[in-house]
C-alpha cells in the first residue's frame, strides 16, 4: 500500500522559493531532506513512491511548473532474501520512475535530481573514480539505477536533471550502518573484502544539505562525499579500537569479496560538486564518527 509521508509541508511557496517534491521510501535521509526544504519553504509535497506524482492533487492548477523532483533512493542490503524479495518488483520500479518524469515533464516540471549512490561504481582499478567511471547492475543499487535512468529520459524530454552519487551514508538510523556495527558488536566482520579496497563515505546530515545546492548547480552527475576516503582495514580498525577487541570474519554472502557493496575499492576525490556551489561537508569525516554511534554498544 502506497502511504504519503508526514514530513511539514508548507501552505504557501514564496515566490523566489524553489518548488520541490520530494519522492522516496520513507527513510532517515528522505525526512533529512525533507527537513531542509521545509526550511527554505520549498517542499510542495513529500510522496512514498514515484507512482504518486501522477495524482491530480500534485499535478493540477500548473503545480509542477517550473518545479523540481528529487528521488531520495537508497542502497539495499545484500543478501538472497532480499534478492528474491526485489526480484519480481524491480521492473514496476523502474517504470514509475519512468512514468512519473514523464508525467512531470508533461506538466513543465524543469529539473530531476536524484539522490543515487557510490555503491553503483565498479572497481576503481587503482585510480579515483570520476562520475564517468564504470559502473554495475546489482540488485542492491537497481532504485538508484532506475532513478539515474529516469533521469535521462526527463533529459530527452527537454528538462535538466542532476545526479548526485552519494558516499555510504553513514547515520544512527541508516540500514547498512546499523547492520555493520551489529554484527562488530557481536565481534563479526560484516567490511570483509580487501583491507586495502577504498570505501568514500559521508555523514546523513551532509548528504541532506547536499540537495539545495543541487537546484541549482550545473545539469550533470556528480560525485558527493566528505572527502576522505578510507581503506576497509582503516575503517575494521577503527571499530575494533572502540570495541576493545579484535573483529572475526563473518564470510555472509554479499558482504565480503564477491558483494556489491563493498567487494569493489572505490576511491573518490572528487570536489566537483562543492567547487561550483560552495556546498562542503560540515560534520566529521564519516569514518571518524562510525564506531562513536550508539548501536557500537548494548
Amino acid at each position: 500500500m502506497t502511504r504519503t509521508c508526514h514530513e511539514p509541508v508548507p501552505a504557501r511557496i514564496p515566490a523566489p522559493a524553489a518548488r520541490v517534491v520530494l519522492i522516496g521510501a520513507p527513510s532517515p535521509l528522505r525526512s533529512a531532506v525533507a527537513q531542509q526544504l521545509s526550511a527554505s519553504n520549498g517542499l510542495l509535497a513529500c510522496l512514498d513512491t514515484p507512482a504518486r506524482l501522477c495524482s491530480p492533487a500534485v499535478t493540477s492548477a500548473n503545480g509542477l511548473a517550473g518545479a523540481t523532483v528529487v528521488f531520495v533512493t537508497l542502497p539495499r542490503l545484500p543478501g538472497l532474501a532480499a534478492r528474491l524479495r526485489y526480484r519480481y518488483r524491480d521492473p514496476a520500479l523502474a517504470a514509475g520512475f519512468e512514468q512519473a518524469v514523464t508525467t512531470a515533464r508533461h506538466h513543465r516540471a524543469a529539473r530531476v535530481v536524484v539522490l543515487s549512490t557510490a555503491f553503483r561504481y565498479d572497481d576503481d582499478d587503482g585510480l579515483t573514480l570520476h562520475p564517468g567511471s564504470p559502473t554495475l547492475e546489482a540488485a542492491e543499487t537497481a532504485p538508484a539505477a532506475a532513478a539515474e535512468r529516469a533521469a535521462r529520459l526527463f533529459t530527452s524530454l527537454g528538462g535538466d536533471s542532476v545526479v548526485l552519487r552519494l558516499g555510504w551514508t553513514i547515520g544512527p538510523e541508516e540500514r547498512i550502518t546499523r547492520r555493520v556495527l551489529s554484527a562488530a558488536r557481536r565481534g563479526w566482520r560484516l567490511i570483509d573484502a580487501d583491507p586495502s579496497a577504498w570505501v568514500a563515505m559521508i555523514a546523513e546530515t551532509d548528504a541532506a544539505r547536499a540537495v539545495r545546492p543541487a537546484l541549482t548547480v550545473p545539469p550533470g552527475t556528480y560525485n558527493v562525499t566528505d572527502g576522505y576516503p578510507v581503506t576497509q582495514g582503516m575503517l575494521n580498525a577503527r571499530l575494533e579500537t572502540a570495541l576493545g577487541r579484535p573483529l572475526h570474519s563473518l564470510d555472509e554472502l554479499g558482504w565480503g569479496a564477491d558483494g556489491i557493496l563493498f567487494g569493489p575499492s572505490r576511491r573518490i576525490a572528487d570536489r566537483t560538486f562543492g567547487d561550483l556551489t560552495g556546498w562542503q561537508p560540515q560534520a566529521a569525516p564519516a569514518a571518524e564518527s562510525l564506531a562513536g554511534l550508539r548501536y557500537l554498544r548494548p
